[in-house]
């Protein structure tokens, strides 16, 4: 019978106690980012609102741009791309990076009262 480990040449690599394997840490979301450059949910939302009732020429124009915000260029491109190929995942995967994914709400109907007799 073996004596050693399965796996115990790997114990050089192991890492020690207190030591992380992930230095830099997890990556930040979208919303962090956003958030510390002093942009809201609200304040988002609100754009992203304005964008979708913009005739497509001046979201051409706001894609094109080099002197706008990153994010309402960003938001714009993903619209322009929806409306270039009629599919809505574009404008789906961007606002799931942004707001997450959306939960699913089931109404449920108040139950008929019983009378006791």
């Amino acid at each position: 019978m073996n004596s050693k480990p399965k796996y115990s040449h790997l114990a050089v690599y192991k890492f020690k106690p207190g030591q992380s394997g992930n230095v830099a840490g997890r990556p930040k979301s979208y919303m962090t980012i956003l958030k510390e450059l002093g942009y809201t949910k609200p304040v988002i939302a609100t754009m992203v609102a304005e964008l979708m009732f913009m005739p497509l020429e001046e979201l051409y124009e706001i894609r094109d741009s080099r002197t706008e915000p990153a994010i309402r260029v960003a938001i714009a491109k993903s619209f322009c791309r929806t409306a270039y190929t009629g599919e809505y995942k574009y404008i789906a995967d961007f606002l799931t990076i942004l707001f997450g994914r959306a939960v699913p709400f089931i109404h449920s109907e108040p139950e008929p009262e019983t009378s006791a007799e």
